[in-house]
């Protein structure tokens, strides 16, 4: 009994809780490497139905700049002229989409500074979190650890229901425990009086290592809105381009 029970001590994996490892590894990525990079976004959006029947899509790049206590978005001149030309346009005709206008009100400060620090939001997204399976699999080809999370449904007040069908978050590791990419799951359902509608959307990421920094080399977010005879698309795109 006792050389089984040795047996069964070795067949543990050596590894800890996946939660453990996962924070513990991006609680040491400080992001203070110095960083000069090209961020890109690009938005298209459909509206099909009774209401409205629209396209729009938009891109727009800038540079960010993060060293010490700086951080610093530099947009081009040519693409604030771009975004006054629509919106003198529909100043003119309010049926007229801003496409570009609404792409770069897509990158705040927050969202260019998580693009090169991308630790903190990951480690908020699974506050709360079950583990649903730990396991072996592989990312682009390679060996990677596959663990998969419950996160914790927080839903805003609302007047209404909103339900949770699902709320599951992928992320495939590493052999240092950092997460080389992740997949985020999130479909509701919302009903107030007799207005329903449903919500489907799907976010993934894909990281990239600089110095002590966890970078969103690519993030891409499709999510559909339905109900009301009314339906809409939102797929957004962006990138991360280090410099030099």
């Amino acid at each position: 009994m006792r050389h089984l029970a040795i047996l069964l001590f070795v067949a543990v994996p050596i590894h800890a809780d996946a939660l453990t490892d996962v924070r513990g590894a991006l609680g040491r990525l400080a992001a203070t490497t110095p960083i000069r990079a090209t961020f890109e976004l690009q938005r298209n959006e459909t509206d099909e139905g009774k209401f409205a029947n629209a396209k729009s899509a938009g891109r727009v790049a800038v540079e960010v700049e993060s060293e010490g206590n700086s951080f610093r978005l530099v947009i081009p001149r040519a693409m604030l002229e771009l975004v006054a030309r629509e919106l003198d346009a529909r100043a003119k005709d309010p049926n007229l989409p801003t496409p570009t206008e609404r792409a770069l009100n897509d990158i705040s400060t927050v969202v260019a500074s998580e693009a090169v620090d991308g630790a903190p939001s990951l480690l908020r997204l699974m506050d709360d979190a079950k583990v649903l399976s730990d396991a072996s699999g592989t990312w682009a080809g390679k060996p990677a650890r596959v663990v998969v999370l419950r996160l914790a449904d927080r839903i805003p007040k609302t007047p209404g229901k909103v339900t949770i069908s699902e709320n599951k978050l992928t992320l495939w590791l590493g052999s240092d425990h950092v997460p080389l990419a992740a997949e985020l799951i999130r479909n509701l359902k919302f009903s107030f009086l007799v207005f329903k509608s449903e919500q489907r959307s799907k976010r993934s990421w894909h990281y990239a290592r600089s110095g002590d920094r966890l970078l969103r080399a690519r993030y891409e977010s499709n999510e559909t809105t339905s109900g009301m005879g009314q339906k809409g698309n939102d797929v957004v795109v962006s990138t991360l381009k280090v410099q030099g």
